[in-house]
């Protein structure tokens, strides 16, 4: 079977005639004829019973026709495709980053992604910075977000500005105050952390040893921001991530600077030995945009 013999047989099926898929082709009445007889040979089918120069679809043209346009629906989704790549990439976007990030500050750049892209699909997936480089790695992500990189990593790694980590307590707590809190400050008060095997808990955990600061640890979660939540609630004290903190700002918690500085870094990954696509890029631009502006507004 050949391409212009199901053109042809499809346009006899829609127009009902011959006449009809000629002109819907911009061919002849007899090349049509001709294409459908070839058709009948390749096939060994009899499509059309030959009444009075008119072609009667027999059953098996019918079910033919019904294969034909399953197929043809393919080719449309096809040519959706291919309109969608040629005009700023595939049509969705998967996003890997750490829970940190992945929770409240993507959001808002996905916001902000969505007024020109909105037909996009985006995806969000958030882990911990090895399983965010393992879906990059194996492309099962188009970008990530992590802070560290392993010595193994094969992605594509590209630096994002160090964000100094701060304090957030309730507004009426004792210390709400001052205009910022040494870690010493927080001798004996009920500090809710982030879990064990964490690699900012741990960071903070030697921290507040090297200061000699002991701190009532009775309150653990995954998420920096369920941390910032029981803070709100007038549970504790925590350190947080800025953007993080940023979804908290005028919700009954004191924002302050942290000392000794602790600074979180945080990277990009993309998968490796692939460049990125338009609308990855568009994506990425976005992202880093809103990254430097949300950060310098917390340095100020």
């Amino acid at each position: 079977m050949k391409l212009r013999q199901i053109e042809a047989f499809r346009a006899v099926m829609q127009a009902g005639s011959t006449t009809g898929a000629a002109q819907e082709l911009h061919t002849s009445q007899s090349n049509v004829s001709r294409l459908i007889s070839q058709l009948e040979i390749d096939t060994r089918l009899v499509l059309f019973e030959r009444t009075g120069g008119r072609l009667i679809p027999k059953p098996e043209a019918k079910a033919l026709f019904k294969e034909v346009e399953r197929a043809f629906v393919g080719l449309k989704s096809l040519t959706y495709a291919a309109d969608t790549i040629r005009n700023l990439g595939s049509g969705r976007l998967r996003i890997a980053s750490i829970p940190g990030i992945g929770l409240s500050f993507l959001p808002r750049v996905v916001q902000r992604f969505k007024q020109s892209r909105p037909d996009v699909t985006v995806s969000i997936h958030t882990n911990t910075s090895n399983t965010v480089e393992q879906w990059v790695s194996s492309q099962f992500c188009d970008i990530g977000i992590v802070a560290f990189v392993s010595a193994a990593a094969t992605c594509q790694v590209e630096a994002l500005p160090d964000s100094e980590v701060v304090c957030i307590l309730p507004k009426n707590h004792r210390l709400a105050g001052k205009a910022k809190i040494k870690a010493t400050d927080l001798q004996g008060e009920e500090y809710i952390s982030l879990v064990h095997g964490d690699g900012s808990r741990e960071e903070t955990d030697r921290l507040f040893e090297r200061e000699g600061v002991s701190r009532n640890m009775s309150l653990e979660a995954q998420y920096s921001a369920s941390c910032c939540e029981m803070v709100k609630v007038g549970l504790g004290v925590t350190l947080a991530h800025p953007l993080v903190a940023s979804d908290f700002v005028g919700q009954g918690v004191k924002i302050l600077p942290f000392s000794p500085s602790v600074h979180y870094p945080n990277f990009l990954l993309y998968p490796p030995h692939s460049s990125m696509s338009q609308l990855a890029e568009q994506f990425v631009g976005l992202l880093r945009d809103q990254f430097e502006r949300e950060i310098a507004g917390w340095q100020k």
